[in-house]
């Protein structure tokens, strides 16, 4: 009975991840956030892709 459970469980959270992950796609982008550029000067992270792409 506890495989029950958890099985339940775990369709019960797929399904909560797919039901927001299409209310997220149907999301339209907000106004002024289509064509963001990210400044690149100020960020700490050395291994972002962005920065990588950039430079390279």
């Amino acid at each position: 009975m506890n495989g029950f459970y958890a099985v339940l469980i775990a369709v019960i959270l797929f399904g909560i991840n797919a039901g927001l992950y299409v209310l997220n796609k149907k999301t339209p982008v907000p106004e002024g956030c289509e064509e963001l550029k990210p400044d690149c000067t100020g960020c700490g992270v050395v291994d972002c892709e962005l920065r990588k792409r950039k430079e390279g």
